[in-house]
């Protein structure tokens, strides 16, 4: 007698097809979810592709941000994978405040896709309180900092008779610094000397390195600031310098056998330095150190930085662009990292207020060719 086959129901044993149907539907049931999640992260990382990624540049053609900008362009287009090539828009001026301005009009959450590359030059104009400044680079976040040192080298006189010029012994004139105008980068240099107490008389219309060396040699000026260019080897420029010319500070990357300021500062004093002018001199120093910032603003959608984040890291180490580096002597620090490095240009409120104080007390002085007041 056949034995009639029953319906599955609960506590019989299943059937093959039974068991094939349960874990068919199982399979699906698995499957189906990381297909959507898969979709669903496809379709987000779509909606934050760069599009048409533009690159405001702070200065033209021949400035440092103009010279690197094709090469930079082509190195973040690559690690962007964007449909379209980066547009450059050059800015006629060589300190980038013009393009900062510019850049700070950009809407981030609407756009997503606009980055500058600024010079030092626009964040010292910035904390300055230069009058053409409409900018905070506060709201900035930074993709690449590319730093070099800057050092301030003086006669040796200077250096020999601190301690007597601290003390009060020596008032029979001021220690002229060569600079390109008073509140442009060497203004590193200029609060820097007097916070030393040295009472700096800045000497403006040397923009360049050659021709503040000169006025150094010929005995026009006391001191300068110098940074490395391309083919240039600071330490033996520092080393091959005219007889009686040593340096006395560094900010930026490491100079060996050049002292740092607190170093000089604690030799000087006594003491190390403090107090909000010194805060501000660490701002300012940092902003002279940096000769480019690539940055998006803060209010950028978090996918669209992760994407220009990795583009940078990726930007970095191509080969075109690791080659200009090197020739300007220039220390990247790309991606997440370069955070830290942009911060470091934002004193607190004090110090800000009492760089600008020392500022406005010393520019009439300035005008009128006298010694810099310490405060």
């Amino acid at each position: 007698m056949r034995t009639k086959l029953m319906p599955f129901t609960a506590g019989r044993s299943l059937t093959r097809r039974t068991l094939l149907s349960a874990l068919a539907a199982s399979n699906l049931a698995a499957i189906c979810p990381a297909r959507a999640w898969e979709d669903d992260e496809r379709a987000e990382a779509a909606s934050s592709a760069i599009d048409a990624p533009k690159l405001i540049i702070g200065g033209g053609p021949d400035s440092l941000p103009g010279q690197v900008a094709p090469i930079l362009a082509t190195a973040l287009a690559k690690g962007l994978a964007a449909p379209s090539p980066i547009a450059t828009h050059y800015d006629l001026g060589r300190d980038g405040v013009t393009a900062a301005n510019l850049f700070d009009t950009v809407s981030p959450e609407a756009d997503g896709g606009t980055t500058i590359l600024a010079p030092g030059a626009a964040l010292i104009a910035s904390l300055a309180g230069d009058g053409r400044v409409h900018f905070d680079f506060s709201r900035w976040a930074a993709l690449i900092m590319a730093r070099r040192p800057v050092v301030t080298i003086a006669r040796a006189e200077l250096h020999r008779t601190i301690r007597s010029r601290l003390s009060g012994l020596f008032h029979d004139r001021p220690v002229r610094l060569a600079v390109s105008h008073p509140t442009g980068v060497e203004l590193a240099s200029l609060l820097g000397l007097s916070l030393l107490g040295l009472h700096p008389l800045p000497v403006s219309g040397y923009a360049t390195k050659k021709a503040a060396l000169d006025a150094l040699k010929n005995g026009d000026v006391d001191a300068v600031q110098l940074t490395p260019g391309p083919g240039d080897d600071l330490s033996a420029d520092i080393a091959s310098a005219p007889q009686g010319i040593k340096p006395i500070f560094y900010s930026g990357p490491v100079i060996p056998g050049v002292p740092d300021f607190e170093a000089t500062y604690l030799m000087a004093r006594g003491h190390a330095p403090s107090g909000a002018l010194y805060q501000s001199w660490l701002a300012v120093a940092n902003a002279a150190a940096s000769a480019l910032v690539l940055a998006l603003p803060m209010l950028t959608p978090p996918l669209a930085v992760a994407r220009w984040r990795h583009a940078a890291q990726e930007a970095v180490n191509d080969p075109a662009l690791k080659s200009w580096n090197d020739s300007q002597h220039l220390t990247i620090t790309a991606g997440a990292d370069a955070a830290p490095l942009l911060n470091q240009l934002e004193p607190e409120l004090t110090a800000l207020l009492a760089l600008r104080r020392w500022i406005n007390n010393n520019q009439p002085r300035w005008r009128q060719g006298q010694e810099t007041r310490p405060t």
